[in-house]
């Protein structure tokens, strides 16, 4: 009987033994990773789980803290980009203003019959035709932004010389352009320049880019830009240069972002989406693209070479 009574009474502290070791080992993670999703559903994540014990247990608070560091990462830049998007839009707005208000008031100057002579009647439509123009660039950029967000931008890759093709599109541009703006030169590395997979009508949109980019931040008058074309062992090589002031080297990394502007204080008029465009357009082509200050904003284009 006393045998019996004893073996009982061991049996009870084995029991609450290994009950107390459960709720330490088992219960106690399992609480802390309740506790844990409930401040994530009320919005808490920047508490993290502190647990030690258990190997196992400390490796699946380690990777709801991952999680949990991963969602308020994603949120705080869904949150960034969502300013930066709300701030492109009213940027825009702003711009789209000023032209707006000028071909209101020049074609209101011609009907009211203030423009009383054929030479200020052309120029008043000359200056209202030009803000037309520079509207359609501010909503031509919201139009790309809006594709690429979408995934709705077309590429039609065909087989063309790069070299070949940058030199008629610097002379369709320098017979607009005016030489006390801006001068284009041209150096091609080799004779024979190797063929790329390129888009005909994308490539124009990214020197444009680059044109509208080094018009308002080189600093100088005219802009020298300076393209250079040539070969690698692997790739083909644009470098477009514009010989002005260059990008602080702080905002170089976040050039190529969505709605990433290094004039903040908005003194030139722009979306942010110039060289994402760049960017994205690029990558389409299973590129890339550099960006460094050496004698003025070097923008580097690298297409791989095709077999």
């Amino acid at each position: 009987m006393c045998r019996g009574a004893v073996a009982i009474a061991v049996l009870l502290l084995l029991a609450a033994f290994f009950t107390r070791r459960m709720n330490r080992v088992v219960l106690e993670p399992v609480e802390l990773l309740v506790d844990g999703a409930k401040r994530i559903q009320d919005g808490n994540m920047e508490e993290e789980i502190d647990y030690q014990g258990e190997a196992e247990f400390e490796r699946v608070c380690q990777s709801f803290n991952d999680m949990q560091r991963t969602i308020l990462k994603n949120q705080k830049q869904r949150e960034k980009n969502e300013k930066a998007r709300t701030d492109m839009v009213t940027g825009i707005s702003h711009d789209l203003r000023t032209p707006l208000t000028s071909i209101q008031g020049y074609i209101k100057g011609v009907l009211d019959g203030v423009a009383d002579t054929k030479e200020r009647q052309e120029k008043y439509l000359k200056t209202a035709y030009d803000s037309t123009r520079e509207m359609n660039v501010l909503l031509q950029k919201l139009f790309e932004f809006s594709r690429i967000e979408s995934g709705q931008m077309p590429f039609h890759m065909v087989r063309a010389d790069l070299a070949e093709f940058t030199s008629v599109y610097i002379a369709q541009k320098e017979e607009m352009a005016d030489p006390e703006n801006v001068t284009f030169s041209l150096k091609v590395g080799q004779e024979a320049m190797p063929e790329i997979n390129m888009d005909v009508e994308q490539i124009p949109r990214i020197f444009d880019n680059l044109l509208e980019n080094s018009m308002k931040y080189a600093g100088t008058r005219p802009v020298e830009i300076e393209i250079s074309v040539f070969a690698t062992e692997t790739e083909v090589v644009l470098e477009w240069n514009d010989h002005g002031n260059g990008v602080p080297e702080d905002k170089l990394p976040h050039i190529f972002e969505r709605f990433y502007r290094c004039d903040e204080a908005r003194k030139e008029k722009g979306s942010g989406v110039g060289l994402y465009v760049v960017n994205y357009i690029m990558e389409q082509h299973h590129g890339r693209v550099e960006a460094e200050n050496d004698g003025g904003f070097k923008i580097r284009l690298l297409f791989p070479k095709e077999d």
